[in-house]
């Protein structure tokens, strides 16, 4: 084929055009078009056929899941390679994803290395790249690996928290927890925690007890990659919460992450 039309499907606008900006590296025929929620997507659907779609889970109004569904309802796309690209990898989103027809997954954060190799998997199968783009896109793959190192694996989210700032609330996944500090996880969204500012980091999920909501201050914040674009940021919080009931809130979740 001599053009791919690729549908981005991702709430977050920096996503949106990083995923945009890869695929348009790799294949620099291709038509792009990115949409924020999957009802737009879905409406984009029913004008233009896409020949592979990269899809969020989480998003407002639709969800991947719902927009994965009903693609897999159309008959126009019954066998269109469809991509969840998202950071909700637990296995019952993974197996509900499978059941529904997803293609392939995709953990963020990724490197376009990783996204590139699952387009194309996907785009064989179907026999859709002519070999002047199957070669162009080894070359890419070749240079990405040539240029850095393969990303280590990132480690499994211990859990998930809201951190919750003076003027902002970000969502976040748990890379670290002690009885003193957390390590977390947060988007690269163009705002960021302001360094030393006072925060709330309410952690879920604690094994059927209410949320932990526990008093701190941002001791230090890194990119997770070493470019300017870093997908993700992590951000340590020093607490300052000397509540026993939190602290034993703490204790139960630890042991339980170990």
């Amino acid at each position: 084929m001599s053009k791919l039309n690729v549908l981005v499907v991702d709430d977050a606008r920096f996503i949106r055009d990083r995923v945009t900006s890869m695929v348009r590296e790799a294949f620099p025929e291709s038509n792009v078009d990115a949409y924020e929620n999957g009802q737009d997507a879905m409406k984009a659907m029913q004008v233009r056929q896409f020949d592979v779609i990269l899809c969020d889970w989480e998003m407002p109004q639709m969800s991947g899941l719902e927009l994965l569904q009903w693609t897999r309802a159309q008959q126009a796309y019954k066998s269109t390679p469809f991509l969840m690209v998202t950071s909700r990898g637990e296995r019952e989103y993974v197996l509900k994803a499978i059941q529904a027809g997803v293609n392939d997954y995709l953990g963020k954060p990724f490197t376009s290395e990783q996204l590139v190799q699952k387009i194309v998997k996907a785009l064989n199968k179907g026999g859709k790249l002519s070999p002047e783009q199957q070669a162009r896109a080894a070359r890419m793959l070749q240079a990405e690996s040539g240029r850095k190192e393969s990303p280590r694996s990132m480690p499994k989210p211990k859990g998930l928290a809201q951190l919750r700032c003076s003027d902002h609330t970000f969502k976040c996944a748990i890379k670290d927890l002690t009885l003193r500090e957390v390590r977390v996880v947060i988007k690269n969204e163009g705002r960021f925690p302001t360094l030393l500012d006072q925060v709330v980091v309410d952690i879920e999920q604690l094994s059927g007890d209410a949320v932990a909501r526990i008093n701190g201050f941002v001791l230090s914040m890194q990119a997770t990659e070493s470019r300017q674009d870093t997908p993700y940021v992590d951000v340590r919080v020093q607490f300052v919460d000397d509540d026993p009931d939190k602290m034993a809130h703490l204790s139960k979740y630890i042991a339980s992450v170990r």
